[in-house]
């Protein structure tokens, strides 16, 4: 199944609601365009989604994998990387190989994902100006993936909580009582 528009007509939280119920299983790719410079090129994106639940979000050619990023974060050397990335298995997450080999532990293995998948899909759920792609086929990008997931429509309800924050900072939610 292909879908496309645009955030105008379909915003990002609604549509990941929509495929999460879903359970679609595919890649969301995403064009976002700046509201203030229309000169510059717009960034883009991409979402996997496996059954309706976000497994990958980054940017689309600025591409890290997971042994990259546990090396920048100094989980991991240099070295242990590259021996553990060449005998990767090819069926098998980069996040979870590295756990199951005992390079990663879960708290290290689930910040990665929530810094990389569930915070990024968060933050373009604010985005206004944008095109979307969803595609069901194309490559895994095993060697990105930390294995963990997480069902589209919680992160899509956490970003739209985040939005709402930003646009009334300083509106309170008090409960009323009738009594009678």
């Amino acid at each position: 199944m292909e879908i496309s528009g645009t955030f105008a007509e379909f915003p990002l939280p609604e549509l990941l609601q929509f495929l999460g119920k879903r359970g679609d299983t595919g890649f969301l790719s995403l064009e976002i365009f700046s509201d203030y410079y229309p000169q510059l090129a717009p960034q883009t994106y991409i979402i996997r989604l496996n059954q309706g639940d976000n497994e990958l979000a980054q940017r689309r050619y600025h591409r890290q994998d997971i042994y990259a990023l546990a090396t920048k974060k100094q989980w991991i050397s240099q070295f242990a990387a590259r021996k553990l990335k060449s005998r990767s298995p090819r069926d098998i997450a980069a996040g979870l190989y590295l756990e199951t080999q005992g390079a990663l532990n879960f708290s290290q293995l689930r910040s990665l994902f929530f810094d990389e998948v569930v915070h990024r899909v968060e933050g373009l759920c604010s985005a206004l100006n944008a095109t979307f792609k969803f595609e069901s086929t194309m490559d895994l990008p095993i060697d990105e993936m930390t294995g963990l997931s997480m069902p589209a429509n919680k992160i899509a309800k956490q970003g739209l909580r985040n939005i709402s924050r930003n646009l009334f900072p300083n509106f309170e939610r008090h409960e009323t009582r009738v009594v009678g």
